[in-house]
Formats: C-alpha cells, sequence, structure tokens
C-alpha cells in the first residue's frame, strides 16, 4: 500500500501547517493531565472542581468562538495563528505560577478562548494551502496528529509530573508553542479571498454591526443548507454526546470487566492507538470519500455494536478474556477514525474558503456543546439504572441513528443524487 496520505507534506504551505499542528496538538494535551493532578491531588479539591474546569475549558468553544469567527474570516489567517500562539505561551506562563483555583481557571478560560480562535485560523489555512485533490489525506494526517498527540501528550505530561514536578508539563507546554510559532513562521504569504458582499461594505457603526450579523447568519445557514454538511455535524455531535456519555463511566465499566488500575490504562491507551491505526488506514485507503455519509453512519453502527457489547460484558452476559476486550477497545478508536475523519474532510470539501471559519466554529460549538451535558446526563443515568445499562443503552441509541441514517439515504438514492458534487451520502 502506497503511503499515499503524506503527499500533502510535499506542499510548502501545508508542511509548514502540519509541523505547526504536531507541536501544537502535542501542547494541548500535556497539560490536561497537569491541570487535573494540581486540581485533584496537589490542592486536594473535589470533584466539582475538576467539573467546573471541565466547563471553563469547554465555554469559549461554545460561545465565543462562533461569534469572533466572523472577524476570523475577514483577518490575515497566518497572523491570527502567530498571535494565538503567543497569547498561549502567556497563558501557559500564567497557568504555571497559578497560586490558587481561581487564578487557574482565569488563565484556563483565556486559553482556551485562544484556542477557538486558533482552531478554526487552522482549518481555513488548510484549505487555502491544499488542492481539492489532496483535502481527504490532508484532513487524515490533522486528525492523525490530534490522535496521536492525544496517546503522547498525556503520557509524557504524566512522565515529567513523576520526574521533574507537577508543573513541568507547562514548561514544555510552552517550548512546543514556540516551535509551532517557528514553523508557521515558515508559512508562505496566504492570499485571502474576498466576497463581493464585503467590497460594499461602509464605515458607520450600524451598518458594520448589520454586516456583521449578516456574515456570522451566512455561515450558520450554509450549514443547513447543505445536506451532507449538515448530517455529518449533526452525526458528530450526537456521537460526541454518546461518546462523553459514557466516557465518566468508563472506568467503572472496566473495572466491572475485571480490570485492575494497573491494566486500565492500557485499555485506554489500546482506544488510542485504535484511533491512530484507524486515520493511517484511511489516509492511504480513500475510497470512502465518494459516500462520506454513509460511511460515517457505517462506523456508528459498527461503535455502537462494540458498545453494547462492552455495557453487556459489565452486565455479566459476556465472560471474555481481557486480550478480547483490549481487542475491542482498540477496533472501537478504529471505529472513531471512521467518523471523525470523513467529518474533517466534509467540512473543508463543503465550504467556501471564504466562510471557512465561520461554519468550523458553528460546528465546533454544537460538539462541544453536546460533550458538555453529556457527563452530566451520564452520571445521573448511572444513579437511576446503573453504568451497565448506560453503556447498553448508550451503544443501542449509536447503532439506532447510524441506521436511520443509512436507511434514509437508501431511501433517496432513486431519486438521484444530492445538489452536492464534492461529497455524496
Amino acid at each position: 500500500m502506497k503511503l499515499s496520505m503524506f503527499r500533502p507534506l510535499r506542499i510548502k504551505g501545508y508542511r509548514s501547517l502540519f509541523g505547526a499542528q504536531l507541536f501544537s496538538d502535542l501542547g494541548n494535551w500535556l497539560d490536561m493531565i497537569a491541570l487535573q493532578v494540581i486540581v485533584a491531588f496537589h490542592w486536594g479539591l473535589g470533584e466539582t472542581a475538576v467539573a467546573t474546569l471541565i466547563i471553563v475549558l469547554g465555554i469559549p468553544w461554545v460561545v465565543i468562538g462562533p461569534f469572533a469567527s466572523v472577524f476570523i474570516d475577514k483577518l490575515p489567517k497566518k497572523t491570527v495563528m502567530l498571535t494565538c500562539l503567543v497569547l498561549r505561551i502567556t497563558c501557559v506562563i500564567g497557568l504555571f505560577f497559578a497560586s490558587n483555583f481561581l487564578v487557574l481557571l482565569v488563565f484556563v478560560f483565556i486559553k482556551s478562548t485562544v484556542a477557538a480562535l486558533y482552531d478554526p485560523a487552522r482549518q481555513s489555512v488548510i484549505r487555502m494551502t491544499v488542492p481539492k485533490e489532496l483535502l481527504p489525506e490532508a484532513v487524515t494526517l490533522s486528525q492523525l496528529s490530534m490522535n496521536t498527540m492525544k496517546i503522547i501528550g498525556p503520557a509524557l505530561g504524566a512522565a515529567l509530573i513523576a520526574i521533574i514536578g507537577v508543573r513541568s508539563p507547562f514548561i514544555f507546554e510552552a517550548i512546543g508553542f514556540a516551535i509551532s510559532i517557528l514553523f508557521l513562521l515558515t508559512l508562505p504569504s496566504l492570499k485571502p479571498p474576498v466576497s463581493d458582499d464585503e467590497s460594499e461594505q461602509n464605515n458607520t457603526q450600524e451598518q458594520v454591526k448589520t454586516s456583521y450579523w449578516k456574515d456570522l447568519s451566512i455561515g450558520i445557514r450554509h450549514i443547513f443548507s447543505v445536506p451532507p454538511l449538515k448530517i455529518s455535524i449533526l452525526i458528530s455531535s450526537i456521537a460526541f454526546f454518546i461518546i462523553f456519555l459514557y466516557d465518566g463511566l468508563f472506568i467503572f465499566v472496566a473495572k466491572d470487566l475485571g480490570f485492575s488500575h494497573n491494566n486500565y490504562g492500557y485499555l485506554v491507551s489500546a482506544v488510542g492507538l485504535g484511533s491512530v491505526i484507524g486515520a493511517l488506514f484511511l489516509g492511504n485507503w480513500t475510497n470512502w470519500q465518494a459516500k462520506p455519509i454513509s460511511f460515517m453512519a457505517i462506523s456508528s453502527v459498527l461503535s455502537g455494536t462494540l458498545i453494547i457489547s462492552v455495557g453487556l460484558g459489565a452486565m455479566g452476559i459476556l465472560n471474555l478474556e481481557q486480550w478480547v476486550w483490549f481487542f475491542g477497545a482498540l477496533l472501537l478508536g478504529i471505529m472513531g477514525s471512521g467518523e471523525a475523519v470523513p467529518y474533517g474532510y466534509i467540512l473543508q470539501s463543503e465550504t467556501p474558503e471564504i466562510m471557512m471559519a465561520r461554519v468550523s466554529s458553528a460546528a465546533n460549538s454544537i460538539q462541544t456543546f453536546s460533550m458538555l451535558i453529556a457527563p452530566a446526563a451520564g452520571a445521573l443515568l448511572a444513579d437511576l439504572i446503573g453504568v451497565s445499562f448506560v453503556m447498553v443503552g448508550a451503544g443501542a441509541a449509536t447503532v439506532l441513528f447510524g441506521t436511520s441514517v443509512l436507511i434514509s439515504f437508501a431511501r433517496r438514492m432513486p431519486s438521484g443524487r444530492s445538489k452536492s458534487n464534492s461529497a455524496q451520502i
């Protein structure tokens, strides 16, 4: 099999962007474990504090990102990304010296806000540097970076805490962001897309406000006017909701499956490894781009089946060896890439350059909102019906939704293709 997924790296602009993303993703995941260790162990705060930390991390993506994305669409993307990285380094330094929980939350909020501005700009640069025929590979490489750093970042963070100290990950995070800046400085000049509407803008405050809300609504309307984009965002948002519905309960399920605290980490790592394998496979086998929505739906059905199996195992109905559950976790990660990679491709291929920041930011907002409300719903359901039943229910809902999408598209097939030419169902 040819490693065709690396073809976008031949393009200087994308190569610079990808190098910056690698170290930026590493920095993002380095501090996740450090923040939780500081709050829960170093300061001795409880579950409420950890939950507050997670909520503060998510709020900027839901509230600030979509509204600020209108300006990001109009600003030079390279300048936006460089400015964001400088601000992230400043916030990381603040986290290193944070003396109490309130100060830490302030810097976490600012850092998350800057990240919510950085990502839409990054999505725009992908589209501006990569030709359309290489978008599947470029999106897969981006997903591969995120999945790989999800494994390396927390593991490296834990090692740094054990060897150097609890705040040491912040130092290496700042270094990672600094290296990202060096990569972005090699990014060639990007020609910004200009729309006809923007050339007619006037300078009065009232007209600027009108233009802003108009631009924002155009981006949101675009999502609902393009069926593949709308459905892919819906699938990914529901997938995120279901994942985070049981994610906080997974450690209790693993305990029921016979895993100890010593080997539970390996089970979680198996999911991460599976996501990397899935991204590598999809990057080299790109036939899925002919029908990415159907591929996402099939992945949902298969992952839901695996989740149901895990729930049945926690109930004692399925008694399997631990190596089988490890393999199941690996498959679950692979199926996760089967949803994430096609979604990224549809987002890029179905969105005009001029509104990429707006559309990607709105999509992030919907997904993050589902991720924020899911843990509370999962905890409530676990108290009512039990952890294993939550797993079975979450898996059944995933299978049902994926099947519904497949049936819905199957009924539409005789009527012909959708209006979109670049991403078929």
